[in-house]
């Protein structure tokens, strides 16, 4: 069960689900599946870059230079520094993508994430949420998004991501990494902030 568990965590992380958001997107029936492939694939660079490897490569440069404890980031202190990092990255990917054509959709992922993970980490200066669920709270809220604003096709999706995000969740709370509370509104503050935003 625990290796389910950690497998579930794995291919649900943080840093992975902004991938499968942009996947989604160009594969969604809407619109945005019209996008050329230079386009798309401009999107995964600075998205691997942006989202992926700036905040992956300065975990251990902040472990080294003790300003966080845990890679695994356990503890709520520890995760403020590598978010504000991400911040920092999402936002210039956010501002190098402004000229790239066909691009906005990404450019409106770009600045929820900002927004996402700013609240995330000024919730985190307070209290533990879980990011995991955040994500996939955000994630599932935008898969709405589609299929209500843009027409997508992807009502079996949304429910496939529920069902993931309840697994995820179970997970979660198995591997002790958080409370029932924390799962919760992890979830519900990444699925109503994104909703919001982008409704």
């Amino acid at each position: 069960m625990r290796y389910a568990a950690l497998t579930i965590s794995t291919l649900a992380h943080p840093f992975l689900l902004p991938l499968y958001l942009l996947f989604i997107t160009f594969n969604s029936g809407t619109m945005f599946s019209l996008t050329p492939g230079y386009a798309q694939a401009t999107a995964y660079v600075l998205t691997i870059m942006g989202v992926v490897l700036v905040p992956l490569l300065s975990i251990p440069i902040l472990k080294y230079f003790k300003m966080i404890e845990h890679v695994d980031m356990r503890h709520r202190q520890d995760r403020i520094v590598p978010l504000f990092i991400t911040v920092v990255s999402v936002f210039v990917i956010f501002y190098l993508s402004r000229k790239i054509p066909y691009l906005e959709i990404v450019r409106q992922i770009y600045l929820v994430l900002v927004v996402w993970l700013s609240g995330f980490m000024l919730v985190t200066i307070r209290w533990k949420i879980s990011m995991h669920m955040s994500a996939m709270g955000a994630l599932c809220g935008f898969v709405f998004i589609l299929g209500v604003k843009y027409m997508g096709a992807v009502s079996d999706l949304l429910m496939f991501f529920f069902f993931v995000a309840g697994l995820l969740g179970f997970s979660r709370i198995y591997l002790k990494c958080h409370t029932p509370a924390q799962v919760y509104a992890g979830f519900l503050y990444g699925f109503a902030l994104v909703t919001l935003i982008l409704i």
